[in-house]
């Protein structure tokens, strides 16, 4: 069981020093209420929900992905990642303050193009315990499009100088059919063999990593292009969505702006929190237990429900990203476009610290690394200052 959690207090008192949180007062839980606890009300001194108010339901895996792989298989074209990975096409430098920036030149540009905002990211630490998949040890960044009609994964190899390539998301609607996928992905957990990425109202979609298609690249279209092959607006490479984790009540609705894995955990589990521009709406964490067998949620007497085992009021507006491990909440936090983000240090129990300005402006999705001391990854996301980021946790203050 999580400890009971000290409220994280958002107001600092000065713009510049980092700052410790003024606490709310609250009462050691001693026993369970008989009243129901409202999972939208966090103007209360009790922080802690009721976990089992907050459901996802997995739904059926999607059986085209079965037809369309054997396609891609039968043409020699359904790849791993690890062949993605050598494939590669574009490069991020390095910049003095040991950023990682994206390509930048006349004839192409990530780092300033508007077409495309990263979001999300995860890690080969992620994948798996050891650290690499496939012998590769690597990030994965997620893009939405400005019109939030599609979204393109970036896999980037560490161990090959910082060499990436994008990949498009795609929903398989028919046998021998696919689609764009439609979402902001706001963040994206990369576990074993799965992709998880967020779907702002509707829960958590996944992608299998173990399809990877390659398709024609001189189309504009997405799907079957009429004279019996595939495109992807450009990308080589697509990944198909395989299942979805359903957000069920009906009641209320929850937002899911971003994600991130904790190993540290047992079982493993995802934390998934929501951004607000301020607090007179719920900010909220929701803890959901994963099985790594299945690489799926852990799933109640039905096979198919899971409900949260922790869910939590936060008072922190614009958080962008979290993530936990070994009993500690990192928390960062956009302040927009002209002005330096913040990352929140928090030990359970204790009072939330505000590291301000720690980041460049606009960081976004949150990713742990326990390799080499522990690292914390993060994006961000503005034209001229996006960067992926690479810091110790040795660097972030908890008071």
């Amino acid at each position: 069981m999580l400890p009971l959690l000290i409220p994280i207090v958002h107001k600092c008192l000065h713009p510049i020093k980092y700052i410790k949180m003024r606490p709310l007062l609250l009462l050691p839980l001693l026993f369970v209420p008989s009243w129901a606890v409202d999972p939208t009300n966090c103007a209360t001194s009790n922080k802690q929900l009721t976990p089992s108010d907050f459901l996802l339901e997995t739904q059926p895996d999607n059986p085209n992905v079965a037809s369309l792989s054997a396609i891609f298989a039968a043409q020699n074209k359904k790849l791993t990642i690890s062949q993605l990975l050598e494939d590669v096409n574009h490069r991020l430098t390095t910049d003095s303050s040991g950023h990682k920036v994206w390509e930048d030149t006349p004839s192409f540009s990530d780092q300033d193009t508007t077409k495309w905002m990263p979001q999300g990211i995860s890690s080969s630490a992620d994948a798996l315990d050891v650290g690499t998949y496939q012998g590769k040890n690597a990030w994965v960044v997620s893009w939405h499009r400005e019109d939030d009609k599609s979204v393109r994964v970036t896999f980037v190899d560490r161990g090959n100088g910082d060499r990436y390539r994008h990949a498009l998301l795609v929903y398989p609607h028919a046998a021998d059919d696919f689609r764009e996928v439609p979402i902001h992905a706001g963040g994206i957990v990369w576990y074993g063999d799965i992709l998880f990425v967020v779907d702002t109202s509707k829960g958590i979609r996944a992608f299998d990593l173990t399809n990877v298609w390659q398709v024609g690249t001189t189309g504009e279209g997405v799907g079957k292009d009429g004279s019996g092959g595939y495109t992807a607006a450009g990308y080589k490479y697509v990944i198909p969505q395989i299942r979805w984790f359903k957000w069920t009540p009906t009641s209320f609705p929850f937002r899911f702006s971003f994600i991130a894995l904790d190993r540290t955990t047992t079982p493993d589990s995802l934390v998934v929190g929501e951004y607000q521009p301020n607090t007179t709406a719920p900010v909220r964490f929701v803890r959901w237990p994963l099985d790594y067998t299945t690489r799926k949620l852990k799933a109640g007497p039905d096979g198919k429900t899971t409900q949260a085992s922790w869910a939590y009021c936060v008072g922190i507006e614009r958080m962008q990203g979290t993530v936990s491990a070994n009993g500690k909440f990192y928390i960062s936090r956009s302040n927009g476009k002209n002005s330096a983000g913040d990352l929140f240090g928090w030990t359970p129990g204790s009072l939330a610290y505000n590291n301000a300005g720690f980041y460049p402006r606009g960081p976004e999705d949150l990713s742990f690394d326990k390799r080499n001391g522990g690292r914390i990854y993060t994006v961000t996301e503005y034209p001229g200052a996006r960067y992926i980021i690479d810091k110790p946790v040795s660097s972030v203050r908890f008071s």
